[in-house]
């Protein structure tokens, strides 16, 4: 970040002639050609966790636990990264807010800097163990094999989640949609409240609402728009191994009958 900060700087060109006030147009323009950039880093960042849970998912169910830890470690990489792009939006944000920055580089490196030496001392049950991310990651690990069961602590010395995270790892533990009733078909889910439905019954419910409509789960506040909503291949995989038990229970006890 601090390379492309300093392209910025340098690029900004020949500043005597259209003074300060052309000078500060100039960085904030490149300070949000910067954040832009920083946001498709993000959601690629978004992607190569969704697709470590679904990796990680498929080794767990074959038994592959030494390359689950393998992907929990990549898991962790890919949330220190997501960490540092969250740093550096804020620290653009505050350059951007305004007002005459006599050295913004400085700025910035000064809480780089900062925030880098703090981030450091963290232990990982506070980097990872409050990360709502990762611990989703592992309960998805975890049901694998014991759905039903308390998830053991992550770490010895682990904070507990808050009501409204409990709530929200409650709420995506559900494979029926809340528009049907039914089976989620084609799972997607909200990126703000993480609520989850088949995708044509949320389509449908959000065109008859012109594009934007309050979240059908009761007692959530938040909007839904079409672009809120991701595929949740991890919900899909997680249902069809859901169906299979069922299938395979349902065969076992006719079997039973029959003898």
């Amino acid at each position: 970040m601090s390379q492309r900060f300093g392209r910025s700087q340098t690029d900004r060109g020949d500043t005597g002639s259209g003074g300060l006030d052309g000078a500060q147009i100039q960085l904030h323009g490149r300070l949000n050609s910067i954040r832009d950039d920083l946001h498709g880093v993000k959601d690629a960042i978004t992607l190569a966790i969704r697709a470590c849970t679904v990796t990680a998912l498929d080794l767990e169910e074959y038994g592959e636990t030494s390359s689950v830890s393998e992907v929990d470690q990549s898991l962790r990489q890919l949330l220190d990264a997501q960490h540092q792009l969250d740093v550096e939006e804020r620290l653009l944000n505050n350059l951007c807010s305004g007002g005459e920055h006599k050295n913004p580089e400085a700025e910035y490196m000064k809480g780089w800097e900062k925030d880098s030496k703090k981030y450091a001392t963290l232990s990982e049950a506070v980097k990872y163990g409050n990360n709502s991310e990762y611990r989703e990651f592992r309960q998805q690990v975890w049901n694998v094999k014991h759905e039903g069961q308390d998830m053991p602590p992550l770490f010895d010395t682990e904070a507990r989640d808050s009501d409204e995270e409990l709530v929200v790892a409650g709420a995506r533990m559900t494979y029926k949609c809340p528009i049907t009733t039914t089976w989620l078909v084609d799972p997607v889910t909200s990126k703000t409240c993480k609520h989850s439905f088949s995708k044509q019954a949320i389509a449908d419910y959000l065109r008859a609402k012109h594009g934007q409509g309050a979240c059908p789960v009761g007692g959530c506040s938040h909007m839904l728009r079409i672009a809120d909503l991701y595929a949740d291949k991890v919900l899909e995989r997680n249902i069809a191994r859901r169906l299979r038990e069922l299938e395979a229970q349902e065969s076992s006890a006719t079997y039973t009958v029959v003898q």
